[in-house]
């Protein structure tokens, strides 16, 4: 405890229990650190800049500090760094020049890549791709597929043409488009049909 502190709590004593308590009170205070907040948003993102040499734009909802542990930020190489937003509720929209910065909740607001089965981009990469389905019902795989995409990714089928929109990062989309080519086979396909012609009976026997 510093002189400070000392002559304000010997004035307080003076004063009695009430004055003894607000000074304990003021040498607490000053005493006090600040908290670690992390690396702030801004200065991380203004280094990956400098390395990529890309231009970024923050979102006004996009503040805070980002807590790294055992990793220095001048470390963190661009795949990293989209994974550190995915992991605090942000991502990244490349827009022509610039590389937006906006919280994943307005993912959808922004035009995403359209991307082919044969296209590669990094995992926290959000991406947009039609999916072709063959022998099954493109809705009829809807619900089965819906709670692996999160609350900012879409998905949608389109019965015209049995085909499956999704939008999500690129690492997940990639694992919903192999679900989809494991449920979409003939075999598949076959049993279906086997039991929607089963008779009531035979379905009532089998239970």
């Amino acid at each position: 405890m510093n002189k400070t502190a000392l002559l304000i709590l010997s004035a307080a004593c003076a004063l009695g229990p009430w004055g003894a308590t607000a000074a304990q009170t003021g040498a607490l205070a000053e005493d006090s650190r600040p908290v670690d907040t992390g690396v702030p948003i801004e200065r991380l993102t203004g280094i990956i800049a400098k390395k990529t040499g890309k231009r970024f734009v923050l979102d006004p909802h996009v503040h805070g500090g980002i807590s790294l542990i055992g990793v220095e930020p001048g470390e963190i190489s661009y795949p990293e760094f989209l994974a550190i937003l995915n992991a605090y509720g942000y991502a990244a929209v490349e827009d022509g020049k610039l590389v937006r910065i906006v919280p994943d909740a307005n993912l959808r607001q922004f035009p995403t890549p359209i991307i082919t089965p044969k296209d590669t981009r990094l995992p926290y990469e959000y991406v947009t791709q039609v999916i072709a389905v063959k022998y099954i019902s493109a809705a009829q795989l809807i619900p089965i597929l819906r709670p692996m995409i999160p609350i900012y990714g879409h998905l949608a089928a389109y019965p015209e043409s049995n085909m499956l929109i999704i939008s999500d990062y690129y690492a997940n989309l990639r694992r919903i488009e192999a679900i989809i080519r494991d449920l979409d086979n003939p075999e598949t396909a076959k049993s279906r049909t086997n039991v929607s012609k089963a008779t009531p009976a035979e379905s009532g026997a089998a239970h």
